[in-house]
């Protein structure tokens, strides 16, 4: 058995060394190759170039300025001077962090070889969510440290001891101050540590409720002040600009419809209506593990596995319900389009706890995991690029437009030649007009 074992934990750590390596290199590449988009030359053009107080106070204020992330391209350009891979290399160090918190995590739930491809596949094959690894945007950040945080929080239902919390809320404040929408996880937190604290608190004897609540949430009112310090003034400033961006339909279509939508890549699969059975099969997971999890809660023993389903669901309901009251108590857009790509990790997770449900049905297991296994690689084989982000597909070709015309045009030594560009498309030709120094030789005209 022992044995069996070694084997098992030899191939896992092969999956993961493989796995990372390849989806790294596919970040990587996407860096090198795919033209500056324009909200990346916005970050650049306007703050990249500005004082530090005026980044963390977020001057001029317009939540395109992801702080941590546009402070770590100051930093990288200053070390490794100005080129696409220098600008966008923070978010790179996102998506390594994101990978190896990732297989951490997987490893911690499971150590079923099927179960962990399972969620190597759901936590990194989504293409519309790959897209934005190795753009110079707060997301790769956000996610990567809050997926260390997610992480730590199932390290503390494994094993409660105090420095996981605390890990747990320093990465969660790291994902806030990479992008603002990490708030919603950070609630989401909280609320998810004091399930686990309430379930621990339920088999103690003769402690006092108040006092035990207060010492074990203590990471997070220390972390949650120091969050306010730093982020009271931009984002108050953001909210009187009405800067959030977002949508004020619904939260099923703006957020979770549109989501599913935009990951599917403008890909036709089965019947018209199968965007809706995948979304009917991720609800009856979820409810699932909701289910078996709240059933479990109030028993002498309850599992790691079931616990932690509980917990993760409860993370991502919590999250999702801090979008529907800040829209109706503070007039927020819901979430949606790249915004909304927080809930893909959030969700992600939840059916790698129920696959483990069937650790001792291996073949019922190993049949429910690789069915979305092969079908969500297939998928992602059909969407994986590294010319274009769907996102900003209008940007593709920048590099090769301005290459063109610099070749074939007649640049006379002394005078600049005028070079007419259009609305959404010109932060991307302004970029390359500063960083590759073209100044005194093309005059960039917005035309709209």
């Amino acid at each position: 058995m022992n044995e069996t074992n070694n084997i098992t934990m030899k191939l896992n750590h092969i999956i993961f060394w493989v796995a990372g390596i390849l989806l790294f290199a596919y970040s990587t590449i996407r860096a090198v190759n795919i033209p500056m988009t324009v909200d990346e030359s916005t970050t650049f053009l306007v703050y990249v170039q500005k004082p530090l107080i005026d980044v963390f106070l977020n001057n001029p204020v317009n939540t395109n300025n992801h702080f941590l992330n546009t402070f770590l391209i100051k930093l990288s350009i200053a070390i490794f001077g100005v080129s696409d891979l220098s600008v966008r290399l923070p978010s790179l160090m996102g998506h390594l962090f994101y990978i190896i918190f990732s297989f951490k995590l997987l490893q911690a739930i499971s150590n079923r070889t099927i179960v962990i491809l399972l969620g190597i596949v759901l936590l990194h094959l989504n293409p519309y969510f790959i897209d934005f690894f190795g753009l110079a945007r707060g997301y790769s950040l956000s996610w990567g440290f809050m997926m260390a945080s997610m992480y730590y929080l199932y390290r503390y239902i494994q094993d409660a001891k105090n420095k996981y919390i605390n890990w747990s809320f320093v990465f969660a404040a790291l994902s806030v101050y990479s992008i603002l929408i990490g708030l919603n996880y950070f609630l989401a937190l909280i609320i998810a540590f004091n399930v686990v604290f309430l379930r621990d608190f339920l088999k103690e004897k003769n402690k006092s409720y108040v006092f035990y609540f207060l010492k074990k949430n203590i990471a997070a009112l220390v972390s949650s002040l120091i969050l306010f310090v730093i982020l009271a003034y931009p984002i108050s400033r953001a909210r009187a600009n009405n800067e959030f961006y977002g949508e004020k339909t619904t939260f099923f279509k703006a957020t979770i419809f549109n989501l599913v939508e935009q990951s599917f890549f403008g890909k036709k699969y089965f019947a018209p209506d199968f965007l809706l059975v995948v979304m009917g099969v991720g609800a009856a997971i979820y409810l699932t593990v909701m289910i078996y999890g709240f059933r479990d809660f109030f028993r002498k023993n309850i599992s790691e596995i079931r616990m932690g389903g509980l917990v993760f669901g409860v993370l991502f309901t919590v999250a999702c319900w801090s979008t529907i009251a800040q829209f109706y108590l503070l007039g927020v857009p819901f979430l949606t389009f790249r915004t909304a790509l927080i809930y893909v990790p959030l969700f992600a997770i939840i059916p790698v706890f129920f696959f483990s449900f069937f650790d001792k049905k291996k073949g019922l297991q190993f049949i429910l995991c690789i069915l979305p296994i092969m079908g969500l690689t297939y998928h992602f084989s059909k969407c994986a690029n590294i010319v274009r982000v769907r996102e900003w597909w209008f940007d593709a070709n920048t590099k090769d437009v301005l290459t063109y015309f610099l070749e074939n045009e007649k640049l006379d030594k002394g005078k600049q030649v005028t070079f007419g560009v259009r609305g959404w498309i010109s932060p991307s030709f302004h970029y390359y007009e500063k960083t590759w120094h073209l100044e005194d030789r093309v005059k960039m005209v917005r035309r709209d």
